[in-house]
């Protein structure tokens, strides 16, 4: 017998009937079908007695798990080949026909082979099946470490691949198949067979393993069982800017696994899985500026506390508390950095430390030649320099209290002791566009480009924090550069019923060491602790902390900046940046990224992630 095709269930009697078909109508015919139920206790075994026959054999077990389920079809299986088929996915019916081809006339001969698969989801309307995404692409096993590219319904291998080292770790609750088909491929490679003869359902049966257990912990164990093969890469998104990281730190980067891929509430008690791998910190919330919609705005006293600068002491003691987590630190909250002139010290202890840093200014103190030489020689990994218009009348009418001939003087000043220091400090020009200056996007753009800057980037404006009464007045005419949706014909943002999950990996430190529950609590009405009183890594899964994940979690309502945060309203396709500019990149990633943008804004998402997956 050629094929032995191995399918665990458990309760799928209203569902198993089109994946069973799907093997019965397959045009090689060399198989047997092994159906071994994990203890259901539904009508399974009246569902499958029509289709029972000398090739589709029915083993009932007790409940012991999936992988349990899978190892005992092994021990049963006497096919040269195993296959393996879930009950809620099915194959199109020249799979197994395909996939023996891919092993029998490979030279050398291989003994394992997949193909690709069309990830399907429901759509909510209509309740039919849509494609998602396509599942699959050449085999690379670094990659595959980095993240699992195949799916086990379109994964095929010879028996004489299996050891007491290779069957299913029952030990795992999630990611089962990624880790076995990682046993298997480290020693045996495999046929890429890039035809698509797997449909894959998303959520036809509500008590999938992918619903219903965590999966942090276990990217974590298989993520060390490979760890000779893990580059321990990792790249992140910040504020447009993708920063990317080689040969990260074993704690570092478990602590990263953990955090990133730990974002689902965890509401047993509240408590993070991980903790930041950024983090963001307040030099001084003093500023030189009265902003029109900014709370530390120099003429108001919204923010109600003392104007402070961090020291460099407390800023250490921050740092030597996280160090062994942070991949990126913030360096500024409510107020203007540069104002701290300890800022360039603060920067370059991070950097010692292997942190990277971004701050920004509104480029009023960038004249200082001796502060500037500090702050571009500190390790400083990005500044962003906010200048929102060319026009003074404009520019002052925003920036109260800002004279646009010194900003403009100060960012030559910085790109020319740049060049002469031969920094490596990134560049940002920033532009906020609103409906006051949404007519100069091209002039701003050519003067990134002339002044050679790093990056050039358009942010959406979202008018207040913690509220949205301001819309009509601030957001631009172009609907192509808001950052909301709103009602038709009105500036009223449409609300969304959603999660906030920023407090389960990121809160503020402020200049007076009140840790905030987020970058819009500029009043500390969301306060956990103080880390001058207690280390952030106490205070991070602390009572308070995880308190306030609860309220979040089901009262956030009941907090006004919560109720008006933009994490409720729904966005245009734009979200929070208008364009991303990347000067220093060549003019093939360049094309790339215009095309990316121009893909989504004429194709529905499924349909971009449809063409990337074929090319």
């Amino acid at each position: 017998m050629k094929f032995s095709v191995i399918m665990p269930v458990r309760n799928r009697a209203h569902i198993i009937k089109a994946s069973v078909e799907s093997v019965l109508a397959q045009s090689f015919k060399d198989y047997e079908l092994l159906i071994v139920d994990d203890g259901s206790d539904d009508a399974l075994e009246d569902a499958l007695r029509p289709f029972l026959s000398d090739n589709v054999v029915y083993h009932r077990r007790p409940h012991e798990g999936v992988c349990a389920a899978r190892n005992y079809g092994l021990q049963q299986a006497g096919g040269e080949y195993i296959a393996y088929l879930d009950s809620d996915n099915s194959w199109r019916p020249d799979f197994l026909l395909k996939m023996h081809k891919a092993l029998t006339r490979s030279k050398p001969q291989r003994q394992t082979a997949y193909c690709r698969c069309d990830r399907l989801r429901r759509d909510p309307e209509s309740g039919k099946f849509v494609l998602d995404s396509v599942v699959g692409r050449k085999f690379d096993f670094k990659r595959l470490v980095a993240g699992n590219f195949i799916d086990l319904n379109t994964f095929v291998h010879a028996r004489r691949c299996l050891d007491g080292q290779s069957a299913f770790d029952e030990n795992l609750k999630r990611m089962t198949d990624w880790d076995f088909i990682l046993k298997i491929t480290s020693r045996h490679e495999p046929v890429f067979v890039r035809d698509i003869l797997v449909d894959y359902h998303l959520d036809l049966a509500e008590d999938t393993i992918s619903n219903t257990e965590d999966l942090v912990e276990p990217l974590v164990t298989i993520k060390q069982r490979f760890s000779e093969f893990d580059d321990r890469n990792v790249t992140i998104e910040h504020d447009a800017i993708w920063y990317s990281y080689e040969n990260v730190p074993d704690k570092k980067y478990y602590n990263y696994l953990r955090t990133f891929h730990g974002l689902n509430c965890k509401t047993e008690d509240f408590a993070a899985r991980g903790f930041p791998y950024i983090l963001q910190v307040e030099p001084t919330n003093a500023c030189n500026l009265s902003c029109a919609v900014c709370p530390a705005a120099a003429d108001k006293k919204t923010l109600d506390r003392p104007r402070r600068n961090m020291s460099l002491d407390e800023f250490k003691s921050v740092v030597d508390d996280m160090r062994d987590y942070l991949l990126l630190l913030v360096l500024w909250d409510w107020g203007e950095p540069f104002m701290n002139p300890q800022l360039p010290d603060m920067i370059r202890y991070a950097r010692d430390k292997g942190i990277r840093t971004v701050t920004s200014t509104n480029a009023h103190f960038l004249h200082d030649r001796e502060y500037l030489e500090r702050i571009l020689t500190s390790g400083l990994t990005t500044l962003i320099v906010a200048v929102d218009s060319l026009k003074p009348e404009k520019y002052e009418s925003y920036r109260k209290g800002g004279d646009l001939t010194k900003v403009l003087d100060g960012l030559r000043n910085v790109l020319a002791m740049k060049k002469e220091l031969n920094s490596e400090t990134l560049i940002n020009l920033r532009m906020v566009i609103m409906n006051s200056n949404e007519d100069e996007l091209r002039s701003m753009r050519t003067l990134a480009k002339k002044l050679g800057v790093d990056y050039f980037t358009v942010k959406t404006a979202n008018p207040t924090p913690g509220g949205n009464s301001s819309d009509e007045g601030i957001v631009p005419r172009n609907p192509a550069y808001r950052r909301y949706a709103y009602k038709p014909g009105t500036y009223e943002r449409i609300r969304m019923d959603v999660n906030c999950r920023k407090c389960w990996f990121l809160l503020n430190v402020h200049s007076n060491g009140v840790v905030a529950g987020c970058c819009y609590d500029y009043d500390q009405e969301m306060a956990v602790g103080n880390v001058f009183e207690r280390p952030f890594t106490e205070i991070w899964n602390g009572p308070a902390a995880r308190a306030l994940r609860k309220k979040l979690y089901y009262d956030k309502d009941t907090m006004d900046k919560c109720r008006e945060c933009d994490v409720n309203f729904k966005l245009r396709d734009v979200g929070w940046f208008v364009e991303v500019r990347d000067f220093n990149a060549d003019l093939k990633t360049r094309m790339n990224r215009i095309a990316k943008r121009l893909a989504r804004r004429i194709f529905p998402k499924r349909v971009v992630e449809l063409l990337r997956s074929r090319q």
